[in-house]
């Protein structure tokens, strides 16, 4: 439950003052009187979060503020839609340096809107929630119209809707609930909740892009699997993502506690938190240069989410009772892959992220797996070679799939044992990060001649034997990567004496 909280329209005038002035200079005299600061940057003012994104209401032509505003941040103005009746400008400068306006130098994103029926107060009763339907005009005596009362609902927690009908304009905006509650720490609105459950099965109408990045903005805040079950308490998560719904009752063995729906949750909070923990779940040792070696980007940490989310799709589809009364999900790892295909054309995902989880999904119990032979560094360096280029991601939902199963017959000394063999092939891949991987002794001409064999398969399969036996030191010159291969072109592996 969120908590009331102070809000100061002072104070947030005061930081909103600066982007007046600056719009208010690229406005026609004839309409600055028309052109309002509206939704997000009024609401995040209140609560004094940072400005980002810049929304604009105006009587202007919205193409022509526009591009204005797009030479002031060195940015690029488009239409949003086909009917030109809103501008987006995207800016494109890194924030290093300043903007050729330093009064929008925070700004990240603007976007300019003709005014909805030509009034600020038509244009506000058509917003979505009343905490977004504020305006503070350009020009004039400082003010925040507020005729809906999104103050009064931000200062007791809570997002509301201006109109059920809005949901019915936009869909999209029923995500949008979740979204802004779960970002912003508020509760739902009772009668807001039941508009959007009386309206759940539309959610899924807007394009499959518009619903991701609602979707990627939810889930990469933190605490995402309170974010989910705002999804579920408006009764959209099932239309959003039927695949994990049918995973609900499906009653897993007795090394788990929960059924397929929660355990996945469980791995996604699991998941965000070694994300953001890494140091204490995945401790590196005290070598020069190592910690510093580790480096998660945003396409990775939404990848390892999005697979915490998918890792276990396949076994509704897959759930099998052995003779002996256990259950079984065998290949749910392979039917999951085609789920999330499904999935990835569903909300547009692109190739690189759709082939990272895909694997990820596909590999998520490969690391488990090395637990039942050898721990030794040849199994890890296997383990690396097969798993990449998602090696790290790999690491991360194995540990939070792992640690989300405590049934009745599981052991804590077995988790022990997973976190011990995920800590390993952790260091080992910063170790490649930090050090690169060995230059191999002998290129593949060199085996061609050395071995007298013609090019093929067979010069692959050498390259990878001397790089994995450079990999666990049993080879370390020249000389030694040309006795092995002698050993291996003779059907021997005994080590040289």
């Amino acid at each position: 439950m969120s908590h009331p909280r102070a809000i100061n329209p002072v104070a947030a005038l005061d930081a909103l003052a600066p982007l007046r002035a600056a719009v208010a200079e690229r406005c026609e005299p004839a309409e600055i009187a028309s052109t309002y600061l509206v939704g997000g940057v009024v609401r995040d003012a209140l609560i004094d979060r940072p400005l980002l994104d810049l929304d604009i209401a105006t009587s202007a032509d919205p193409e022509s503020l526009a591009r204005s505003l797009a030479r002031a941040v060195d940015g690029t103005a488009f239409p949003l839609g086909d009917d030109f009746g809103c501008w987006r400008v995207a800016v494109t400068h890194d924030h290093s340096a300043e903007a050729p306006d330093p009064r929008l130098d925070t700004i990240h994103q603007i976007d300019v809107c003709a005014l909805v029926g030509g009034m600020i107060s038509s244009d506000l009763a058509h917003r979505d929630l009343t905490l977004n339907a504020l305006a503070v005009p350009v020009a004039g005596a400082p003010t925040i119209l507020d005729e809906h009362h999104g103050i009064d609902d931000l200062e007791r927690g809570m997002v509301r809707m201006v109109a059920a009908s809005g949901f019915d304009d936009d869909p999209l905006r029923m995500l949008r609930v979740a979204r802004i509650a779960h970002v912003l720490d508020l509760d739902i609105d009772p009668a807001t909740v039941a508009a959007v459950r009386a309206r759940a099965a539309r959610a899924c109408e807007p394009a499959g892009e518009r619903i991701f990045a609602e979707l990627t903005l939810l889930l990469t805040h933190p605490e995402s699997r309170r974010g989910w079950r705002l999804l579920e308490e408006l009764g959209i998560d099932a239309v959003l993502l039927p695949e994990l719904d049918s995973c609900r009752g499906i009653a897993q063995s007795r090394f788990h506690h929960l059924d397929v729906h929660d355990h996945t949750l469980a791995v996604l909070d699991n998941c965000e938190d070694v994300l953001g923990a890494h140091g204490f779940w995945l401790p590196l040792p005290d070598e020069p240069g190592l910690r510093d070696s580790v480096a998660l980007d945003d396409e990775q940490r939404l990848a390892i989410i999005l697979a915490a989310l998918c890792h276990d799709l396949g076994k509704p589809g897959t759930r099998a009772l052995r003779p002996d009364g256990r259950v079984s999900f065998v290949g749910h790892d392979v039917t999951g892959r085609a789920i999330v295909d499904d999935i990835a054309d569903r909300w547009r995902w692109s190739n690189a992220l759709r082939l990272r989880v895909r694997t990820l999904v596909g590999t998520h119990l490969a690391l488990g797996f090395l637990l039942h032979g050898p721990r030794d560094l040849r199994s890890r360096w296997h383990w690396l070679r097969d798993i990449a280029p998602v090696a790290p991601e790999a690491v991360i939902l194995s540990v939070g799939d792992r640690l989300a199963t405590a049934g009745p017959d599981d052991r804590r000394r077995w988790v022990r044992a997973h976190l011990e063999i995920a800590r390993a092939v952790w260091s080992d891949h910063w170790r490649e990060v930090r050090d690169g991987l060995p230059t191999p002794l002998l290129d593949g001409a060199e085996l061609i001649v050395l071995a007298d064999i013609a090019p093929g398969p067979r010069v692959g399969e050498l390259v990878r034997a001397l790089a994995e036996a450079q990999a666990v030191g049993e080879v370390q010159s020249r000389v030694d990567a040309e006795d092995l291969v002698r050993q291996l072109v003779n059907g021997s592996t005994a080590p040289r004496p």
